[in-house]
């Protein structure tokens, strides 16, 4: 089960990029005021485990979202004894889990210190002259796991989301969008989770209340990749 939130990031500066894919080098090396602009990839027929560095795990499947909670964490909460009737009394059982599984995660440095890599959904929006690309809507991925729904909350992401395709394939995007056609884009966030409140277990507001786990991760680099039909 997925579900989407956009959100439109305005564009008030000019920056010059390399559009170069150069094995992801250049996208590494960026300072951090350009974390936020850069080219738009083509994955082709390549996953997007193969086009991130070794060092850097990848949170993008279920399975792998589960074995890093389950190196994290030892075990799901018990949704079942923490649902409870009144609002008050579910929302104090919370935030006890919350405290207690902080303190225990604090002795797993080196699983917290990781590179990890996840993914937001995104779309392109208005054309930008100045830039040769496009401003960037987004929103969350949801995860349905056996752990319960997961969903990445990023921090420290930038201001301004752009994406540059190669000179080629930007008239085709234009077209497209011309046609009333919306067009989406993969959004790799890649960073590491906080130290404190690294992960954060609630409910979810839709449905039936289904468990919740969010993932807090201080987000340092973005990659886009063109989203295939």
């Amino acid at each position: 089960m997925k579900s989407r939130l956009f959100r439109t990031i305005a564009i008030i500066v000019f920056i010059p990029l390399c559009l170069s894919f150069q094995g992801l080098s250049t996208v590494y090396s960026q300072p951090d005021s350009l974390i936020g602009v850069q080219p738009l990839l083509d994955r082709g027929a390549q996953t997007l485990q193969s086009l991130i560095p070794p060092s850097i795990r990848p949170l993008f499947l279920a399975q792998e979202i589960e074995q890093l909670l389950q190196e994290l964490e030892g075990h799901p909460p018990d949704w079942t004894q923490l649902r409870h009737a009144d609002i008050t009394e579910q929302s104090e059982r919370l935030f006890q889990l919350n405290r207690q599984r902080d303190e225990i995660r604090t002795k797993k440095k080196a699983l917290l210190q990781q590179p990890v890599a996840f993914i937001w959904a995104g779309i392109l929006r208005q054309y930008l002259p100045e830039y040769q690309g496009f401003s960037v809507a987004l929103g969350p991925e949801l995860t349905t796991t056996s752990w319960g729904i997961v969903r990445f909350k990023p921090i420290d992401l930038p201001d301004y989301l752009v994406t540059i395709p190669a000179p080629t394939e930007r008239e085709q995007l234009l077209a497209r969008q011309q046609q009333g056609e919306q067009i989406e884009i993969i959004l790799v966030c890649i960073g590491r989770l906080i130290p404190d409140e690294s992960i954060i277990y609630a409910f979810s507001h839709e449905g039936h209340q289904e468990g919740m786990i969010l993932p807090v991760v201080s987000v340092q680099r973005l990659l886009y990749f063109l989203k295939a039909p």
